[in-house]
């Protein structure tokens, strides 16, 4: 890598990183990309030759976040000694672990609600790949299991993988929607909803264990 490609890597770290202190502390309406260049210590024409606006430099924030949880996936050691139950919920759950996400509700909220009102933009076709990413990880462990006997034969594991994601991705959409649901109530969904859709899946002698 040329020292040009490592300059252009660092500035966009510097005014991502940059953005995100801003963004959490004064909420995303309330910061001028002015501000985001100034604290990035680049010019604010650096800023704009880099990301178009505040917008892009967010979507861009969110789809790296869950392609950071891609590594956490991608990283989970796998311990057959556990319940199905337990390795499915601790599986799903560690891509919605407060410990893991860098960016806060309402920025999720906001990230979201501008995905969905541009469907075409890159940043939103990139957080969609993440998302797809994420579900195959969760069908690439039920494929697993099932390989190991801990589930079914007769599960279809890329339906049931998809729809544990899915599950779990609706449920933190929702609450990035709510002002009242609080993060313990999303992950005690999270995790109960889970367990009752691996309770259809495994065998009777799992069941029992």
């Amino acid at each position: 890598m040329g020292l040009r490609e490592e300059q252009k890597i660092e500035r966009t770290q510097r005014i991502l990183d940059a953005a995100a202190e801003l963004f959490g502390r004064d909420g995303f309406d309330h910061v001028k990309a002015e501000k985001i260049a100034e604290e990035a210590r680049v010019s604010v024409g650096t800023l704009y030759n880099y990301f178009p606006g505040k917008t892009e430099i967010l979507m861009t924030l969110i789809a790296a976040e869950n392609e950071r949880l891609e590594d956490i996936g991608r990283a989970y050691v796998l311990d057959v000694t556990k319940p199905v139950a337990d390795i499915l919920s601790e599986f799903v759950q560690q891509y919605f672990d407060l410990q893991n996400m860098m960016l806060n509700k309402g920025l999720w909220r906001k990230g979201f609600a501008i995905s969905f009102a541009d469907v075409t933009s890159k940043e939103a076709r990139r957080l969609r790949v993440s998302d797809r990413a994420l579900g195959e990880q969760v069908i690439d462990l039920a494929n697993v299991l099932q390989s190991m006997g801990l589930l079914r034969q007769d599960v279809d594991c890329d339906v049931f993988g998809a729809t544990l994601f899915n599950n779990a991705n609706m449920l933190f959409l929702d609450f990035t929607r709510s002002e009242n649901t609080s993060y313990q109530e999303v992950t005690h969904g999270i995790d109960t909803m889970t367990r009752a859709l691996v309770c259809l899946a495994i065998p009777p002698k799992e069941a029992n264990r």
